[in-house]
């Protein structure tokens, strides 16, 4: 379309910097060329004012990093057991600066953060990050989430006061739900203009969990600070006396030893209760799983019974600071429709751990870690180096995805390609270990070479975004005992394979009960991104003239009806193939379930386009904005769902979406050894189809199990789940879609609505 820029272009006139950022909503529009929006320049005064601070003239490596409570560090570690644990929102202040740190005016105090808190809080807290909560597989934790961080009046997080948009298909929770802004069309006016005033709505999700919907945290399961406002999806544990600003959740537990975590997931505003600091970690352990020697459930041990080496996080994240070392998040809209809406933060100084740039002391000897990518939409590459002497190394040997332990370890050897980097998108996480041993009085740094956009956009700066963290191994000998990967022993018995990951297909014996062909999609504005979708189709399955398709199933939850697509069964394996016609990468993260990789394949984007926009039938009640006419047939229509009909449209796949078979182009490619896992969130690259197993069932259930079935039912109370992108800006803005899964009919249950949860 004429006058449009491309995400590239854009991110390259943004990287003007921080000042263009600051310049207020008529300058940026001024900049991309748009014209200005009525009421813009009022927009712009409204804001609170703040100067932001450029990432490279913040000092790097000055304060070490934040381990767990449990290791003498600040990040709370709680041991679930039989008692419930309390875990509250809060606002706070935190060390996150350097302690050299000094802000324009005053005495820096602390940054202005939220977190969960499970004890009291010193200010300031040494981190925002966590708490650690260890789980027992099959031993339920009940958790009672508190929201306690009052009304945006009196929050002092600007970085979140200025940065809500109620245009966005979002929680509003004064209204009742309605969204009405999301629909409007057009330049926002009035209080669809205006940041969100009110009590602040959050919802915690356990990401990766195995769960009843029920106590998924979906992001219309909110609950506001002051209790008097809650989502159509809320949920808390009868008879355990909740008040209105909190939901008590029993998680069963019952999945496989993994790492998984919760954060929060709101709405319309999960890039923002994220970016405040809303995340913390939740490992499954498992006392029935026989590890190797050496290897501990939270940690490397010495040897078969001596001391205990424990896990050390590394939560990264990229931030922006203003001048007062307070979080800065940018604001100003590059389309109309969007004031606040910016399609990727992505900031310019790295956070791990709650911490700017910070260095571990580390002995000659292995560690193990757990990577954790917390940020909005930054990909990392990592592998490890020494300044001095540019020698590259140790190698990264990764024991655990997404979903648990893998088989065995993965070498990744900045020497050696393919896999030379650790390659993590927003949500994935890595169980790794380090091994440091013949290294003593190297300074090595951690460098990232991920770009922004991924994976053809900017390279990050190697003086800034491309270091993490500094680790410094200190000098003489060590004796170390812990379990050493590069012997090659296996981590585990073999998981449950529903694929053969040598080969790039199903493993021998699965059968794929459907299979769904799925697009990823980018709706482009007059300056650039203006909402991103899965499948063509918007969060709530509405058009954007607000009428509704009659292939999908209208489900109503609590007087709120939203319109689905996807209905699997459970105990059904599926094979989803996700077709990315955007330019970039997309993290595709599904609720509930692990899934497998099978394999990418790429196909002729520009052929498959042109089929794709043939087959829209056109809509003559929706206004194409660019020529204001009704769209003619065989024109793309934005959110008008798949083309052709989500049953039959497509013989050998569900979805309603031309075949992508007669535009595939060479081989297909098995998951890199490091993926061969369970996963809930993979990468997915732009003019390539990814295709995953997804089976609906639990993950250690064997092939030919005659019960594939969950202990909980999938369905509980009407409830299902949500798959999308976890570029959270994106999902913020419509990348997400609902599901329901279908339960098996007579199914025994044994972790039951009322009693158990």
């Amino acid at each position: 379309m004429s006058g449009e820029i491309s995400r590239r272009q854009l991110l390259k006139r943004a990287a003007a910097g921080t000042v263009l950022a600051a310049a207020g909503t008529t300058g940026l529009y001024r900049y991309l060329g748009v014209p200005l929006a009525p009421g813009a320049a009022t927009l712009a005064r409204a804001q609170t004012a703040q100067t932001p601070l450029a990432g490279s003239a913040i000092p790097r490596f000055v304060d070490p990093l934040p381990l767990l409570s449990v290791a003498g560090g600040p990040i709370e570690t709680v041991i679930a057991g039989a008692a419930e644990v309390v875990l509250t929102m809060r606002e706070f202040q935190a060390s996150v600066m350097p302690s050299t740190f000094v802000p324009a005016t005053g005495t820096y105090s602390g940054t202005w953060v939220w977190g969960y808190r499970a004890g009291a809080t010193s200010n300031p807290a040494g981190t925002y990050t966590g708490p650690v909560l260890v789980a027992t597989r099959n031993i339920p934790t009940q958790i009672r989430f508190v929201n306690a961080l009052g009304n945006t009046d009196g929050s002092n997080l600007l970085a979140w006061l200025n940065a809500t948009d109620q245009t966005l298909h979002w929680a509003d929770p004064l209204n009742g739900e309605q969204n009405m802004c999301a629909h409007m069309g057009g330049v926002p006016t009035g209080d669809c203009a205006q940041h969100y005033a009110g009590p602040i709505a959050t919802v915690p999700h356990l990401h990766g969990g195995e769960l009843p919907p029920v106590l998924d945290g979906g992001p219309d399961a909110w609950f506001t600070s002051d209790g008097a406002y809650h989502g159509h999806g809320y949920y808390t544990r009868p008879g355990a006396a909740a008040a209105g600003n909190e939901a008590v959740y029993r998680y069963p537990n019952t999945q496989e030893a993994a790492m998984i975590w919760f954060h929060d997931h709101l709405l319309g505003a999960t890039r923002l209760n994220v970016y405040a600091g809303l995340a913390g970690a939740y490992p499954i352990i498992d006392p029935g799983l026989s590890l190797p020697t050496g290897l501990h459930p939270v940690g490397l041990q010495q040897g078969g019974g001596g001391a205990v080496d424990y896990l050390v996080p590394l939560v990264l994240q990229d931030r922006m600071f203003d001048v007062n070392g307070q979080l800065f998040f940018p604001n100003v809209g590059i389309n109309p429709e969007h004031p606040f809406w910016i399609p990727e933060f992505v900031g310019d100084t790295i956070v791990v751990n709650g911490k700017v740039w910070p260095f571990l002391n580390v002995q000659a000897k292995r560690y193990r870690f757990l990577f954790v990518n917390g940020s909005n939409a930054r990909t990392y590459e990592l592998f490890l180096v020494n300044p001095a002497t540019k020698a590259m190394g140790p190698p990264l040997w990764q024991i655990g995805t997404d979903g648990g332990y893998l088989d065995a370890p993965v070498k990744i050897d900045p020497n050696v390609k393919p896999l030379d980097k650790l390659l993590l998108m927003p949500g994935e996480r890595a169980d790794v270990i380090i091994d440091f041993a013949g290294l003593q009085g190297q300074t090595l740094i951690m460098r990232n070479t991920g770009r922004t956009p991924y994976p053809g956009g900017t390279p990050p700066s190697g003086s800034t975004l491309g270091q993490i963290i500094q680790f410094r191994v200190q000098t003489g000998a060590v004796t170390d005992a812990s379990y050493n990967p590069a012997s090659g022993i296996p981590l585990r018995p073999p998981m449950v394979r529903l694929v053969n990951p040598t080969t790039g297909a199903l493993a021998a014996g699965v059968t794929a009960q459907k299979t769904r062909q799925l697009t990823l999609n980018e709706i482009m504005g007059a300056g650039g991104p203006l909402e991103i979708l899965v499948n063509n189709t918007k969060w709530d399955g509405k058009r954007s003239d607000g009428s509704v398709r009659t292939d999908f199933t209208a489900i109503t939850i609590n007087g709120i009806t939203e319109y689905y697509s996807e209905l699997p069964n459970e105990g059904d394996t599926e094979v989803w193939e996700i077709v990315n016609l955007t330019a970039d990468a997309h993290p595709i993260h599904t609720h509930l379930t692990q899934f497998q990789l099978i394999n990418r394949q790429n196909f002729n984007a520009n052929k498959y386009n042109g089929a794709y926009a043939a087959a829209f039938p056109g809509c003559q009640t929706i206004i194409d904005p660019m020529t204001g006419l009704p769209y003619a047939p065989g024109v793309f229509v934005p959110a008008f769902g798949p083309p052709l009909d989500y049953a039959t449209g497509n013989p050998r796949a569900l979805g309603g979406n031309p075949d992508i078979v007669p535009f595939l182009q060479g081989p297909v490619r098995p998951p890199n050894a490091n993926e061969a896992g369970w996963k809930d969130t993979v990468v997915m690259y732009p003019g390539q189809v990814t295709r995953i197993a997804v089976r609906f069932a639990p993950m250690q259930k064997p092939i030919n199990d005659p019960s594939l079935t969950y202990p909980f039912d999938p369905n509980a109370l009407g409830h299902g789940f949500v798959w999308h992108c976890h570029i959270i800006d994106h999902e913020d803005n419509e990348m997400m879609r609902p599901y329901i899964v279908t339960p098996k009919s007579g199914a025994t249950r044994t972790y039951v609505q009322g009693p158990h949860y």
